[in-house]
């Protein structure tokens, strides 16, 4: 529950930040985000992430420009008889290891093209990872929760369907730094779902 209640309270910190002056509507985008694990998070579970989600709002401060919030949550996991080391002891067993990583991030997002075309865009997204690692060796389970800073480059496309629909596809680095004793994790989402807004 405290996770719960930490990501609620980052949730509402960012909020003003989806109340800047808009000079057009509002962009709500969902995508279904399976992402490929790097570095660290590789190294604890390296198995391709199927399931993630991804929720963004975006609201225009200039014609090109947005600012906005983005939200997520991405799942890797891996079964594996390695050894492991935990707080300075090695465990070997057949293990069940899990990376739970919820992004809540601020970003800055360009958009190229004209409204009712194509719109390639670019983002710099900032903010906090709550990662969970947790590992499960027969009846027991040992898991650490951390909040990480972190950023990720972001790039895409959206495709118009109708004035007020678009496809979306894009591709964003995730990068947290170390933070409680648990080195830093990477990875890649690839997103594709779709954005609801006027005047695209």
């Amino acid at each position: 529950m405290t996770a719960v209640r930490r990501i609620l309270k980052s949730v509402l910190l960012l909020a003003p930040l989806a109340a800047a002056p808009a000079q057009g509507q509002t962009w709500y985008a969902m995508t279904y985000q399976p992402a490929v694990p790097l570095g660290n998070t590789q190294d604890f579970a390296d198995n391709f992430g199927w399931r993630g989600i991804g929720f963004d709002i975006k609201k225009p401060i200039k014609p090109n420009l947005t600012l906005g919030l983005s939200f997520g949550w991405h799942v890797f996991d891996q079964q594996t008889d390695e050894v492991l080391a935990v707080s300075g002891v090695d465990i070997s067993g057949d293990q069940f290891r899990y990376v739970n990583s919820w992004p809540i991030l601020a970003n800055l997002t360009y958009l190229f093209g004209n409204k009712g075309g194509v719109r390639p865009f670019l983002a710099a997204n900032a903010g906090t990872y709550v990662i969970e690692q947790q590992v499960d060796i027969g009846l027991y389970s040992i898991h650490e929760t951390n909040w990480h800073f972190g950023f990720a480059p972001e790039a895409g496309i959206a495709f118009p369907l109708r004035p007020d629909l678009a496809a979306v596809l894009n591709g964003r680095y995730n990068y947290a730094l170390s933070a409680g004793g648990v080195g830093d994790q990477s990875y890649v989402t690839f997103g594709v779902g779709f954005a609801w807004a006027k005047g695209f």
